[in-house]
């Protein structure tokens, strides 16, 4: 108990140390507590499933943290990430060290943990020159732009969850370039001395220069674009509990490149962007080079050229993999529509909305889409190189496999009109989300599925 206090009156005598001397301080975070008050869906085999509710929406009640530390040329951050039940949200996060296995075949040093982030940045000439070193989620160091209406881009971040979360780079911003900054960095591994390996493989310089990641970006002023660019000549999976198993680290699974331009003022009235994506890897099996290719295109009409209130947003996503690429034998196209629009009722505070989108997908021999969760490509440990295109959304149930060995067809189509009462660090809405998918192989398999999604959202 005398340690336990003595411990927690240093931590707390460093921590208001700390915040004296640093120039600013911030606390901020998310919650979303998404409950689904009535679901059900029909397999069209004359059984359709109970009508149920479902606590939880993909995020099971997240709840994010995040506290940051500034003063002169530094910045600290750490954050965690929390399940309803307060505990390590899907048990995602790990300490992570190398691990090593003992008389019983057991293995250890991963440790389960809620902390989804904890690095730094330093300032060096006035900010020309940045280092970033430390834990990294979802992070892209801003050089990759979300689409208006499909979200995030099937682009692989410099760090994250599925892929390793440590990275130490350095990135340059010189003034006599304006609009130019240039990041470069590596997933170098911390390794703790507490009985577990000190020396680790993928730290080894024979294998870490291997690991270089590339991003540039650059502001055309003149015609207000601005060009984002990234390129790794391999992708290792450092730091990751399954793939250090199958020596993921030291393994190139594939390599990647894409280009990306922002233009909000190109179209007149449209803000758009373009994202092209590129992979290649050798398929083994068959001893050849193979490549998978991804186009998106996204936009938002300027709400000055529509009715007061109204806000529109449309994005469609094209993909396609060569021979082998996804899988020996297996060749894959894919497309998805979105639109949203969202109306402020006027003279009230609130507001109601639409989105809808449609997929489709093709391939050679009917593996792309195996499972009912409509997710083709997920980064599992059997497939890594592949990216995530989905026929469902936000993990809603759809048709079943129907089977393998011969060509697939795939589609989709989403509906989900809501209401939402604003509020100033937050949101209410409830809506009805409505999921027709249909996978045609061998035979064909249908389902159909609604469910009530009631949000309760707030950041601070």
């Amino acid at each position: 108990m005398k340690l336990n206090k003595l411990i927690a009156g240093a931590a707390a005598l460093a921590l208001s140390g700390a915040l004296a001397w640093a120039q600013n301080v911030g606390l901020h975070g998310y919650m979303d507590y998404t409950n689904f008050g009535a679901a059900q869906e029909f397999n069209f085999d004359g059984n359709p499933s109970d009508v149920f509710a479902e606590f939880g929406s993909f995020y099971n009640g997240r709840t994010e943290l995040n506290a940051n530390v500034s003063a002169a040329n530094f910045e600290f951050n750490v954050g965690v990430r929390l399940g309803a039940g307060g505990n390590s949200w899907y048990n995602l996060y790990w300490d992570v060290t190398q691990t090593e296995t003992d008389a019983d075949g057991n293995e250890t040093g991963y440790t389960p943990s809620a902390i989804h982030q904890m690095n730094m940045r330093i300032g060096f000439f006035n900010d020309q020159l940045q280092v970033y070193t430390g834990r990294f989620e979802e992070w892209n160091a801003g050089y990759v732009f979300n689409g208006y209406q499909l979200g995030g881009q099937p682009i692989t971040e410099l760090a994250n969850r599925g892929s390793g979360q440590y990275f130490t780079g350095l990135e340059c911003a010189p003034f006599r370039v304006p609009g130019l900054k240039v990041l470069v960095g590596l997933p170098i591994l911390p390794i703790n001395g507490n009985g577990v390996q000190t020396w680790y493989a993928g730290n080894d310089w024979k294998n870490l220069y291997k690991k270089v990641m590339f991003r540039a970006s650059y502001a055309w002023l003149r015609q207000n674009i601005i060009f984002n660019a990234g390129f790794r000549p391999g992708t290792y999976f450092t730091g990751m509990y399954d793939y250090d198993k199958k020596d993921g680290a030291t393994t190139n699974y594939f390599m990647e490149g894409y280009l990306q331009a922002d233009m909000p003022s190109l179209v007149p009235g449209v803000k758009l962007n373009a994202t092209y994506d590129f992979r290649g890897r050798k398929n083994e099996t068959v001893g050849k080079f193979t490549t998978a290719h991804y186009l998106g295109i996204s936009g938002m009409v300027d709400p000055m050229l529509l009715p007061t209130g109204l806000n529109i947003t449309f994005e469609n996503r094209f993909a396609y993999a060569d021979d082998h690429y996804t899988a020996t034998n297996e060749k894959f196209i894919y497309d998805k529509i979105g639109v949203g629009g969202r109306y402020s009722v006027s003279g009230t505070p609130y507001v109601v909305g639409l989105n809808l989108s449609g997929a489709y997908a093709q391939d050679a021999n009917g593996t792309s889409f195996p499972n009912n969760n409509g997710l083709s490509y997920d980064n599992a440990a059997s497939t890594p190189w592949l990216a995530a295109y989905d026929i469902t959304t936000d993990w809603i149930v759809s048709a079943n496999n129907a089977g393998s060995g011969a060509p697939g067809r795939y589609w989709g189509a989403y509906a989900y009109p809501y209401f939402e009462k604003p509020f100033a660090n937050g949101f209410f809405q409830i809506g009805v989300e409505v999921q027709f998918s249909q996978y045609h192989v061998t035979s064909t398999t249908q389902n159909l599925t609604y469910r009530v999604p009631v949000k309760f959202c707030f950041w601070f």
